[in-house]
This record gives C-alpha cells, structure tokens and sequence, in this order.
C-alpha cells in the first residue's frame, strides 16, 4: 500500500497554515488526510494554533474572544471539524498535556475512530487517550531531542525502542531527518509503522515512497506528494535514505 500523503498543518506551502483556507486547500488538492495542532485556552476552548504564544502572550492565558481580537483567522477546534467531516480524515497533534477526554469528546461528536489519528511529542498524552479510548489509533512524534529524553534513565528506558514499546503507540512520527541518522533503526525492533515529517522535497519524497516502512508522509505541498505517489511504481522495499 502507498503511504497516505497528510497536509501539514493544512496546504501550508499555498494558504497560511492552520486556518480554515489552508484546510480547505488540502481537500481540494485531494490529500488523504490533514494534521493540526490543538491548544487549549484560559477559558478551556479548544483552538487548533501551533505556537504557545501569540503576540508574545501564552495561548492557555487567553480567551478566545481575546485570541480573535489578535488574530482573527485562529479557528476553534470544533470549526475545522465541521469543514473537515465527511471530507477528509484527521491527524490531530496535541501541543499540552491536560485535556485529552475533552479533545476525544469532541472529535468523536464528529468523527468515527476510523477517520482520525492522534499524535503528541508527550507520552503521557498519548497513554492517557489510549487508556481511556482504546478504540484510538495513536503516534509518537519525536526529533532528536526527544529522542535523546526517550533514552534517558529518568524515563526509565534506555533507548527510544524501549520507550515506544511501552507507550503503545501505533505507529511513530520521526522527523525524516532522522532516517540519515538511523534513529529509525534504533526505534523500530518490530514492523510498526512510520510516518514522517515534514516533508517537501520531491527527492526525498520519491526516495521514502520506495520503502516499505513509510505508511505516511506529512508535507506542506501535498499536490506534490500526491503527483509523485501517483508516478510511483508499486512494487516497494526498505531503502536507506
């Protein structure tokens, strides 16, 4: 099966990123799936922003009426699933620990289990929506620095294979640069599945469609992605990038 091509962040290559025009760009492009990063805010609205400032000033110390008055185009959460429902599926990020069941309610209001997968740097996250929606497919996002934190003895695990087998994660989200450094290797003892970020480069691209390990690529041009995955032969193996 060819990987599934995922918006990062909506088009963002075409239409600025996580606002209801870039996720609107991605279904017309016809990406398999568009990601985004959830906050919450001081009075507990789920907002989909990526930064944990705006202005300089910390997201969970706004409301949203104070949000929109600094930045109008910033959607809540419950806004870009109502554009996005029967349309395309979902890559949720969560960006804080904290508000896991209110984030699960809501995509489930609007969303089966089948149609939307959540990812988090932070393995508690991740555990907790596990744990309490097992029904939930769920990635661990981690960069070379989380990857350093995943082997240190305070996590209790001394490398990130460790580390994931113990969250139960359903797959990991390495960011490709990784592939050069054969994290992924040190990662993987098993044939879990990989999605990587951010991919934009059409090299790259082709490369990582040959390898058999690869069941998602998160890119700011999914034309791109889809175009390439298109021109892709089928047959597929494992390659070193």
């Amino acid at each position: 099966m060819s990987p599934k091509i995922i918006a990062h962040r909506g088009a963002s290559a075409y239409a600025r990123e996580n606002t209801l025009e870039a996720f609107e760009r991605a279904i017309a492009l016809g990406a398999d799936m568009v990601e985004f990063d959830v906050r919450r805010t001081r009075d507990r609205q789920l907002i989909v922003y990526h930064d944990p400032e705006i202005c300089r000033r910390p997201i969970r110390k706004l409301t949203v009426a104070e949000i929109r008055q600094l930045d109008p185009a910033v959607p809540l959460l419950e806004e870009v699933l109502e554009l996005c429902q029967h349309r395309i599926q979902l890559d949720v990020e969560l960006k804080e620990m904290g508000y896991e069941p209110q984030l699960m309610r809501l995509l489930l209001r609007y969303f089966d289990p089948d149609r939307f997968v959540v990812t988090s740097f932070h393995p508690f996250t991740l555990k907790r929506v596990k744990r309490c929606f097992p029904d939930t497919t769920t990635g661990f996002l981690f960069s070379e620095v989380t990857a350093d934190v995943c082997r240190s003895l305070r996590w209790g695990a001394k490398t990130v294979r460790d580390r994931i087998r113990r969250m139960k994660v359903d797959f990991v989200a390495p960011d490709w640069q990784l592939l050069d450094a054969n994290v992924l290797a040190q990662a993987l003892g098993d044939d879990r599945p990989v999605w990587v970020w951010t991919v934009n480069d059409e090299v790259v691209m082709q490369s990582l469609m040959q390898d058999l390990r690869i069941e998602g690529i998160i890119t700011d041009r999914p034309d791109v992605g889809m175009q390439i995955r298109n021109q892709t032969p089928a047959l597929r193996g494992s390659i070193a990038c």
